[in-house]
C-alpha cells in the first residue's frame, strides 16, 4: 500500500548520495568532504526513515478512525433496523389483538343470535301454556291473578337491555361496518351506558368513493367521544340514566349515512370549533383526539363526504354522509 512512498524515499536517498559523490570527486579536500557528506547522508537517511514511519502511523490511525466510523454507522443502522422491526412487530401485535377482539365480538353476536333463537322457541312454548292459564283465570273472573301472572312472566323472561344489545345490526351486511357497530355497542352495553342503535334498511354495499377503513375510523372516533362524554355526564350527575347515546345507519339513493348523538353535561361549554381542535378531550389529564382526526380524514374526500356536528338542547349530534362517485357509477 505504501510502495510509492517507499520508492520516493529511496529515490530521495539516491539523489542525496549522488550529490555527496559529486562534491567528493570535485573537492580538493576529500577527507573533510567525506566526513561532512557521510554525516549529511546519515541525517537524510534517518529523516527519511522517520518520515516513512510517521506516514505509516498516520495512515493506520486514519484507517482505525474510518473503521470506527464504519462500525458506528453499522451499529446505528442495526439499531434503526431493530427499532423498525420492533415497530412492525407492535403494529402486527395490535392488528392481531384487534382481529381477536373483532372475532370475539362476532362470535358473541353469533351466540347472541343463536341464544335468542332458542329463547324464542322456549317463549313460544311457554306462551302457549301461559295463555291457557290466563284463559282459565279469566273465565273464573280472577283478573288480579291474570295481571300477576303477566307481571311475573314479563319480569322473568324479558331483559330490555339484553334484547336491544345488537338491535338493527342484522341489517348490516358490510363486514367492516358491522364489526365496528358490534364493538362499540358491546362497549356501551358493558359500561352500562343507555343507548340505542337503528338500521331499518338492508345495507349490502356502500359508495366506493371513500375508503371503508376511513369510514370505520370516523365511526370509531365519534363513538369513543360519545362514550367519553357520557362518562363525564354520569360523573357529574351521579346518575347512569342521565347519559344517552343514539346511533343509526341509513342508506338511500346510493348514499350512506351515519348519525350519532349523545347527551352532554350542561356545564360543559362545547363548541364545534373546540371539539375539532387537535388534542381536545373531555377527560382531564388525558390527551385526546377530539374530532381533529375526523377533519383530517374529511379533507381527502371533500367531494364525496359531508360532515356536520353541533350542540343543541343538551345533545351533541354528529352526521356523516357518503355520496357515490357518479363517474365511476356511469363507467360501471
Amino acid at each position: 500500500m505504501n510502495s510509492s512512498i517507499f520508492l520516493g524515499i529511496v529515490i530521495y536517498l539516491y539523489i542525496s548520495m549522488q550529490v555527496v559523490l559529486y562534491y567528493l570527486y570535485s573537492d580538493q579536500k576529500p577527507t573533510e568532504v567525506i566526513q561532512i557528506s557521510l554525516g549529511l547522508l546519515i541525517l537524510q537517511t534517518f529523516f527519511a526513515v522517520l518520515v516513512y514511519i510517521g506516514i505509516v502511523r498516520i495512515q493506520r490511525n486514519l484507517l482505525t478512525e474510518q473503521e470506527q466510523k464504519q462500525q458506528k454507522l453499522q451499529l446505528k443502522l442495526m439499531e434503526t433496523k431493530k427499532e423498525n422491526t420492533e415497530i412492525k412487530n407492535r403494529e402486527l401485535a395490535l392488528k392481531e389483538e384487534q382481529l381477536r377482539t373483532e372475532n370475539a365480538q362476532l362470535r358473541e353476536y353469533s351466540e347472541y343470535l343463536d341464544k335468542n333463537e332458542d329463547e324464542l322457541r322456549h317463549f313460544k312454548h311457554d306462551y302457549q301454556n301461559l295463555l291457557n292459564g290466563l284463559r282459565i283465570s279469566a273465565e273464573k273472573g280472577d283478573t288480579a291473578a291474570v295481571v300477576k301472572q303477566l307481571t311475573e312472566y314479563t319480569d322473568t323472561q324479558f331483559d330490555e337491555k339484553a334484547l336491544r344489545k345488537y338491535k338493527g345490526v342484522n341489517h348490516v351486511h358490510v363486514e367492516e361496518l358491522k364489526s365496528i357497530a358490534i364493538a362499540k355497542l358491546a362497549k356501551l352495553y358493558n359500561e352500562k351506558i343507555p343507548y340505542s342503535f337503528g338500521c331499518e334498511v338492508e345495507i349490502k354495499d356502500i359508495p366506493k368513493s371513500v375508503n371503508i377503513l376511513d369510514i370505520v375510523r370516523i365511526i370509531g372516533i365519534t363513538f369513543d367521544n360519545a362514550i367519553e362524554e357520557s362518562h363525564k355526564l354520569i360523573e357529574h350527575t351521579g346518575d347512569t340514566d342521565s347519559a344517552r347515546v343514539d346511533a343509526m345507519y341509513y342508506q338511500e339513493d346510493g348514499n350512506f349515512e351515519f348519525r350519532i348523538r349523545n347527551k352532554v353535561a350542561p356545564t360543559e361549554e362545547l363548541t364545534p370549533e373546540t371539539m375539532s381542535q387537535d388534542g381536545y378531550t373531555t377527560k382531564k389529564d388525558h390527551t385526546g383526539i377530539g374530532l381533529a382526526n375526523v377533519e383530517q380524514i374529511s379533507v381527502k374526500y371533500e367531494q364525496f363526504m359531508l360532515i356536520s356536528y353541533g350542540i343543541k338542547d343538551g345533545w351533541f349530534t354528529f352526521d356523516l354522509e357518503i355520496m357515490p362517485d357518479e363517474e365511476k357509477v356511469e363507467e360501471i
